[in-house]
C-alpha cells in the first residue's frame, strides 16, 4: 500500500538504533546525514540505552534495527512494544518510520511492527529493508563484496530518506505470514540454541583484560573476574549479537567449532553511546 504521508518538515526526528557488529549504525548514520543534508533535525539515540515510555510523541520516531532469527532481537520487541500510545494522549500527528537491515531476507519484521505501531495510532510513514555484509557465521572473506554492499546500502538508504520526504515510502506486509515468521526471533528458546550450542568463548592467552567486550555489551554478558583474572560470559544474559566477538581487539573471542570472520564496519568507539559505558 502506498503511503500517502511525507515527513514533517517541522518536527525533530529521533532514530533509534540498535545495532550488533555495527552494519544498522552505518544505515542509520547513512539516513540522519541524508535527512540532514535536506533539512531535517536528527537525533541518533541508542535503543539500549532508551526507555521506550520517554520516546517523545511530538517528534518524528525512527527505528533502525537489525534483522535477526527472521525477526528481531526480544529486547528490541519489548521496546517497540512498549512505546507510549498516541490514541492514549489523543495525539493524531505521531509518525513513524523503519529501516532494518539484513543479510538476504526477513519475513517476519516489517509486518508486524506495522502492527503494532498502527494499533498504538502511529501514523505510519515506511518501512525499507537493506540488504548489508554478513556478520553471522561468515566463513569467506570478500572485502570487495562487503564494500560494494555497504555502498549500495547507504545509496539505498538515501534514497529511502527522500521517499520519506516526498510521502513516496511504502510500508509493505505479508499478513499472517510474517506473524508466523515472527514468532521465531520473540521465543527465548531460539536464541538458546545459539547460546547453548555455540557458546562464545574467551582464549584468556590472547585476551588483554582490556574489557571492552564489558564496556560495549548491551546487556552486560561479560564481566571480568578480578579473582581468576578472567572475562566471564554469562549465557543467560547474551543476546548473540556479535558485538564483542566482531570488535575485540585481540580476536581473543570465538563461538562454535570453526574459525569465523569478524565483520566491524565501524570501529569500537561507535558504540561509546552505550549505557553500561
Amino acid at each position: 500500500m502506498l503511503i500517502l504521508m511525507e515527513l514533517n518538515p517541522g518536527k525533530k526526528i529521533d532514530l533509534y538504533w540498535f545495532s550488533g557488529t555495527g552494519n544498522t549504525l552505518f544505515i542509520a548514520k547513512a539516513l540522519a546525514g541524508f535527512l540532514g543534508e535536506n533539512g531535517f533535525e536528527v537525533n541518533l539515540k541508542p535503543i539500549e540505552a532508551s526507555n521506550p515510555e520517554n520516546v517523545d510523541l511530538d517528534r518524528t520516531t525512527g527505528l533502525a534495527i537489525p534483522v535477526a532469527e527472521q525477526g528481531t532481537y526480544p529486547f528490541i520487541w519489548d521496546f517497540i512494544n512498549n512505546l507510549p500510545s498516541p490514541k492514549t494522549y489523543s495525539i493524531d500527528d505521531a509518525d513513524v518510520f523503519v529501516v532494518d537491515t539484513l543479510m538476504l531476507y526477513s519475513g517476519g519484521i516489517k509486518g508486524p511492527i506495522k502492527k503494532i505501531l498502527e494499533k498504538k495510532g502511529f501514523n505510519l510513514l515506511g518501512a525499507k529493508e537493506i540488504i548489508m555484509p554478513n556478520n553471522l557465521m561468515k566463513l569467506k572473506n570478500q572485502p570487495d563484496k562487503d564494500k560494494l554492499k555497504m555502498k549500495k546500502g547507504a545509496e539505498t538508504a538515501k534514497q529511502f530518506a527522500l521517499d520519506l520526504i516526498s510521502g513516496k515510502a511504502v510500508w509493505k506486509d505479508i499478513p499472517f505470514y510474517s506473524d508466523m515468521m515472527s514468532s521465531f526471533s520473540k521465543n527465548d528458546s531460539t536464541w538458546n540454541v545459539f547460546r547453548n550450542n555455540f557458546p562464545l568463548k574467551v582464549d584468556n592467552n590472547k585476551c588483554t583484560r582490556c574489557r571492552l567486550c564489558e564496556r560495549i555489551c548491551p546487556e552486560q554478558s561479560w564481566s571480568y573476574n578480578k579473582e581468576e583474572n578472567e572475562m566471564k560470559w554469562l549465557k543467560t544474559d547474551c543476546i548473540y549479537c556479535l558485538r564483542c566477538f566482531s570488535y575485540c581487539p585481540a580476536e581473543a573471542i570465538t563461538y562454535g567449532k570453526k574459525n569465523y570472520l569478524r565483520h566491524k564496519p565501524l570501529t569500537a568507539n561507535a558504540f561509546s553511546v552505550s549505557k553500561y559505558l
